[in-house]
């Protein structure tokens, strides 16, 4: 252990505190950003925006640095096709027709996400690690219980702690019912950090069974019922399931108990879906209210208009940038859909690139969080259950586009995966020097 710590400490090109700092420093604004915008305003520029921004160059910049250290390969290899896909998107948003404002506005929302990456997935430092969780937990139940405070007190909040200035209140109920949004941006946007929230309180309760984080789950499971998010309410129950699994390792018997659960709980939320009329989620899911069913079209008839679209520009797509103007082929206006966007703006093999640098991530800490012997598994646990949710939600909503969802994932990807580099068992491999044998 002490040998791996002193490797670690060589390789770091700023001081442990120094990195420190940063990582917690941009987590934290990624926590608040929408109380410096609404509370801390400079003109009409959001200053979360700003320091959002200006934290994510910072952490650019250092993780650019750390790249010329010798890296492990898996490390090595999601550097590198970050890069890569780095380099593509920037000749390809070089060559769209579309309006330069709008591929500028994509190349900075993706950098926002993609290049911090390069910095957390680095960050195997003990200390530095600890301090980057500790951040990311405390950040994690303040929205759980912000979303709480904005569900009970409703309209008595002044509007600034409701939502983004100069954004409109989301309800429900014939807006009786205001729908949270923790200033992170739409209800559906925040309703995707309270499902990792729940994923990592579980994981965390599971591996080290303390109290604290049984009831900080119970806090983002109530906080992501109360923005009534129908996508996130039920696909949390699948997410849970997989947490359970994976830090089980999939043997038989909990395989069995799983299947069981899921049986049970389809029989009772069929029950519920025939006896709880009155119940405002149930009528969400049953689309008997007004509001819910004209979503649900809108939904449906934006798809059909992008996979129209995607199909009339498989290949170079429609332009970077061009999502939120773009009108498809039955003149609607494409905004939903986190998959169909992508793919509407970059084109097919730039998003099979993409989704190649996922599977970069997920599949080391797949066989990480299965190993016998790994050890501190419950962000690699929390990683992996996500997908069971933002996977088929991204079909039908947005809730990976906002700055704060969108910056969020792109961590928490990178913390996970620095994370294999901290377990000294004997089954981790020493380091080489893949990435400069690139070069």
């Amino acid at each position: 252990n002490a040998h791996a710590i002193s490797e670690a400490k060589r390789s770091m090109v700023f001081s442990a505190g120094i990195a420190s700092a940063a990582g917690v420093g941009y987590l934290t604004i990624l926590f608040s950003a929408g109380l410096f915008t609404n509370f801390v305003p400079l003109g009409t520029t959001n200053t979360g925006t700003i320091l959002l921004y200006s934290l994510a160059c910072v952490l650019s910049l250092m993780g650019m640095l750390y790249l010329f250290n010798p890296l492990r390969k898996h490390i090595g290899l999601a550097a590198f096709v970050t890069l890569a896909l780095s380099g593509l998107i920037i000749l390809k948003a070089a060559l769209d027709s579309n309006a330069a404002s709008q591929r500028a506005l994509e190349i900075a929302i993706f950098f926002l996400g993609a290049w911090p990456f390069l910095f957390f997935i680095q960050m195997n430092v003990p200390k530095v690690r600890r301090r980057l969780l500790h951040t990311l937990s405390v950040g994690l139940f303040g929205l759980s219980a912000f979303a709480i405070l904005q569900g009970i007190l409703g309209e008595s909040l002044p509007l600034s702690l409701f939502v983004l200035r100069g954004d409109n209140t989301f309800s429900v109920d014939d807006n009786q019912i205001l729908r949270p949004t923790g200033l992170t941006g739409n209800p559906i946007i925040f309703s995707s950090i309270l499902v990792f929230a729940a994923a990592y309180f579980a994981a965390l309760w599971l591996e080290k069974r303390k109290k604290v984080f049984l009831m900080a789950l119970i806090c983002a499971l109530v906080a992501n019922y109360l923005t009534y998010t129908r996508a996130s309410i039920v696909l949390v129950v699948p997410v849970l399931a997989l947490v359970w699994l994976l830090h089980k390792r999939f043997h038989i018997e909990h395989k069995i108990a799983v299947l069981t659960s899921v049986v049970l709980a389809a029989a009772g939320g069929q029950y519920l879906m025939a006896n709880g009329a009155g119940l405002i989620m149930i009528q969400r899911l049953q689309n008997s209210d007004p509001s819910s069913l004209e979503s649900t079209l809108q939904h449906f008839e934006q798809i059909q208009s992008a996979a129209d679209a995607i199909a009339l520009h498989p290949l170079a797509g429609t332009g970077m940038g061009s999502q939120g103007d773009f009108v498809g082929p039955d003149n609607v206006i494409i905004t939903d859909g986190a998959w169909w966007i992508l793919v509407l703006e970059i084109g097919i093999p730039l998003s099979i690139l993409a989704l190649i640098l996922l599977g970069l991530v997920l599949v080391p800490l797949a066989r990480y969080a299965l190993h016998q012997d790994s050890r501190d598994r419950a962000l690699a646990i929390a990683v992996l259950s996500f997908h069971a949710y933002i996977i088929p939600a991204s079909f039908i909503n947005s809730a990976l586009l906002g700055h704060i969802s969108f910056g969020l994932y792109w961590a928490v990807l990178g913390l996970s995966l620095a994370g294999i580099n901290c377990d000294t068992t004997p089954k981790t491999k020493p380091e080489s020097n893949f990435f400069p044998r690139l070069f």
